[in-house]
């Protein structure tokens, strides 16, 4: 009897449970808004790799077992709360409205499918599987913890030149901005920053909006305004010729027509500097200064208000306008969310100010003279404390991240957007939420057996990084390592360094590429170290995950560890008088610079073909070309025809934003 009834219960839970196979159709609901039905569309690729077979799309009840996508069936009221349950024969994938839609899917496909949310970017595949079984009583349902969460396409250099788009009317490939685009939904992204110095009617916008995503600002184009493109021999002065900037400003707002739109309010000069560069009738001190802001946002506010109903305002305090924030002479508006900046390396600039109702702008990559463009840089730990301040002061109404090209931060962005769809794991202590999120990263991206080589490997890897200054974020990374380098080579080529700019080290150039030599050497074991251990894992790594792991694992140690050995060879060129020993120097330098690119050049297998064609902001390249020049020199040769012997050898926004041609922006009404 026991037996029977045993038999029985299992029937009956065999029964009640739903097997997903790749003969279960796919009832989508008719009436389903295009973005979801683009989700649909992704959730069926998906499906097909797992089973090897697309699955059936249909618009009616197909009858049995069936996933079944739609708005609005019985998620509940909260916006964007996804729901996924099993429904007799049928697996629900819902929300409370299209992105909760939208999100169930990819978050079905991630959970039951094992799809990396990453996978257009990590060569990531879902395992091949006959069939996936859902528990009998199923019910997931999620909402975000943080309101708007989203990323920052800026300083594009390489997706442009990967993907170019000039066929499309952008500089990225409208069928890269829809990779984009996705990774970012199944995410549980919501908005999008689309290209850095953008026009509000370029295609890439319209296209994100279709995908159902929000719209948003960086800090230097308040509304929307493409300042790289203000028109020559016009003001750019709110205080002596406001008529420009207004007109500029509810052109602006216009051009957006009905899309989604969170609106940046503020005053920030031309090509991202402080406004009284651009505008000197502007008193000189903070007050004046702090005044001049609010008369803008004031002025920036009446205009969307006269153009659209309830908009939603907020207030990147980048740069200048921090330290007037906190010293109580610039005031928010009511009905304006304040956004805290980092530093560019993760470190949130509110020192302890950030309070309930505020957001943060953070980055996993930047373009500087300091930070990271083409690896990984950003600690898990520093993630961890950093916006978990944020989280523990309320401030959950905005999170953007900077991710520049994508590609090369999957692990620390991924770990950004998880924290702000889901904090609870982020709210653990430290070290319990590092290792718990670093385990599975590895685990799902390389595989069991792999896991805890590749944990230990990461972990070596954010410890590397020479310190060359007292503050924690003075650490050696991509863009310091050629920079730095460039400065002192100019310096040995010319016989005097470059002229003060933006990027120069403050102070004494020879002492300052000292500090950074010795901290290239103090750094040169450990960076060895996490080689060794990326050597050690890689025959753990299933074949498969080979080419990610090369890329991602051992590429950029190695790319580390050569930058690293060449800064310090050229800061030892730097303070060497004898000719022949700064000739060995440089040559040896110029051969670690060509190893850092032959590395690049290594991650352009498969798909990725040219995608460091364009590497123009680090620009290992003409790292190597003056270190070539350098050598030259010293061998009593002159210099290669055209070489820039300058820091920077060029501008790289001059092909970023080719595709805009001769347009500017409307400053008349």
């Amino acid at each position: 009897m026991r037996l029977f009834m045993f038999l029985l219960l299992a029937a009956l839970a065999a029964r009640a449970q739903i097997t997903v196979t790749a003969a279960t159709p796919l009832w989508l609901d008719a009436q389903a808004p295009e973005s979801v039905r683009r989700a649909a569309e992704n959730l069926r690729t998906d499906l097909a790799k797992a089973f090897g077979r697309d699955p059936r799309l249909v618009s009616q009840d197909p009858g049995g077992t069936c996933l079944r996508i739609g708005v609005g069936l019985g998620a509940g009221t909260d916006t964007e709360t996804l729901e996924i349950r099993a429904d007799g024969g049928q697996l629900v994938l819902t929300g409370s409205d299209p992105r909760g839609t939208i999100y169930a899917i990819y978050e079905f496909a991630q959970r039951f499918l094992e799809a990396d949310p990453f996978q257009h970017w990590t060569d990531a595949v879902p395992p091949r599987r006959k069939q996936v079984v859902i528990p009998a009583g199923t019910r997931i349902r999620e909402r975000p913890t943080v309101r708007y969460r989203g990323w920052f396409i800026n300083d594009e250099d390489l997706l442009t030149g990967w993907t170019p788009g000039e066929a499309d009317g952008t500089g990225i490939a409208l069928a890269t901005w829809d990779k984009i685009f996705e990774t970012l939904l199944r995410l549980k992204g919501n908005m999008i920053v689309p290209g850095t110095f953008i026009f509000p009617d370029e295609p890439q916008v319209r296209a994100a909006g279709r995908r159902g995503l929000v719209i948003t600002q960086h800090h230097i184009e308040v509304l929307g305004t493409n300042t790289w493109r203000w028109p020559e021999n016009t003001p750019y002065a709110f205080g002596s010729a406001p008529q420009f900037l207004l007109a500029a400003w509810r052109n602006s707002v216009r051009g957006y027509g009905d899309q989604e739109v969170i609106w940046t309010v503020g005053y920030r000069g031309k090509h991202d500097r402080a406004f009284w560069e651009d505008d000197p009738t502007v008193g000189p001190t903070d007050a004046d200064r702090a005044r001049a802001i609010r008369q803008a946002i004031d002025r920036q506010m009446e205009l969307v208000r006269q153009e659209r109903r309830q908009p939603y305002f907020l207030m990147n305090a980048w740069m200048e306008s921090v330290p007037l924030i906190r010293k109580g002479l610039l005031k928010i508006p009511p009905g304006v969310t304040l956004v805290w900046p980092d530093n560019g390396h993760g470190i949130v600039r509110d020192e302890g100010d950030i309070a309930a109702g505020h957001g943060v702008y953070y980055h996993t990559a930047m373009y500087s003279s300091r930070a990271n463009q083409l690896t990984e840089m950003v600690p898990l730990e520093r993630i961890h404390r950093e916006l978990g301040r944020a989280l523990k002061a309320g401030a959950t109404e905005y999170l953007l991240v900077n991710v520049s090209d994508i590609r090369p931060y999957p692990l620390t962005t991924r770990a950004v957007m998880e924290l702000a769809w889901d904090a609870t794991p982020w709210r653990l202590p430290e070290a319990e939420a590092v290792s718990r999120y670093l385990r599975k990263w590895c685990r799902e991206e390389f595989g069991e057996r792999a896991a805890p080589a590749v944990a230990a490997y990461y972990r070596a890897y954010f410890a590397a990084p020479g310190r060359y200054g007292a503050q924690e974020h003075q650490t050696l990374a991509d863009n310091a390592y050629h920079t730095y380098a460039r400065h002192a080579l100019v310096a040995m080529i010319t016989g005097q360094p470059e002229g003060p700019s933006w990027h120069r080290p403050s102070g004494d150039l020879g002492e300052f590429i000292a500090a950074a030599g010795r901290a290239a050497a103090e750094a040169e074991p450990r960076w060895a170290e996490a080689r060794a251990l990326a050597e050690r894992a890689r025959p753990l790594a299933p074949a498969a995950r080979r080419p990610f792991f090369e890329y991602h694992v051992l590429g950029q140690a190695a790319f580390h560890q050569h930058s690293n050995r060449m800064l310090r060879l050229v800061a030892e060129a730097y303070r060497e008088t004898a000719p022949a020993a700064r000739r060995r120097l440089l040559t040896q330098a110029a051969a670690e610079a060509g190893n850092a690119r032959a590395v690049l050049d290594a991650a352009e297998y498969g798909p990725w073909r040219g995608f460091f064609r364009t590497e123009y902001f680090v620009d290992v390249l003409h790292t190597r070309a003056l270190l070539e020049a350098a050598v030259a020199r010293l061998d009593g040769q002159p210099l290669p025809a055209g070489l820039p012997v300058r820091v920077l050898a060029r501008d790289p926004y001059v092909l970023i934003k080719a595709y805009q041609g001769d347009r500017r922006v409307a400053v008349t009404p």
